[in-house]
């Protein structure tokens, strides 16, 4: 019998989108069933508006995923459950190599420093994941 998965804060996956980004969990699982998630995306500073000076880059080697910089795309963060999320919701769920603990923290402060992000995601990552999104 196998041990079935609890996404955490700093597991990473894919099949949320058909862009095949790759989603972090930023905090736990609430009580309702609901996570919040954020993609990595390719930071282009002069293209995207949310890739401007205070966006939280991350570069090849802090994790096996990126091979040029890439940012989190904080305005992009939405709550999803964690049964949609297993099952796929636009392709196969696919676990990849966690954050580390020093990376979770940094995103997780760019989300709580960004304009982009609404207060209620921010209260949800100060607390800890007990926010009942959905």
């Amino acid at each position: 019998m196998s041990t079935p998965i609890v996404l955490r804060p700093g597991d990473t996956f894919w099949g949320i989108d058909r862009q095949h980004h790759l989603w972090i969990a930023l905090t736990p699982l609430a009580p309702d069933g609901s996570i919040f998630v954020a993609n990595f995306t390719s930071h282009h500073p002069s293209e995207k508006a949310s890739c401007d000076e205070r966006c939280t880059v991350v570069n090849p080697g802090e994790h096996p995923y990126p091979r040029r910089p890439s940012c989190i795309f904080y305005e992009g963060i939405r709550a999803e459950t964690q049964q949609d999320i297993l099952r796929g919701i636009e392709r196969p769920f696919r676990r990849a190599d966690p954050l580390s603990p020093t990376l979770l923290q940094r995103i997780q402060q760019g989300a709580l420093d960004s304009d982009l992000v609404p207060r209620a995601i921010k209260n949800a990552i100060r607390a800890g994941g007990a926010h009942g999104a959905l």
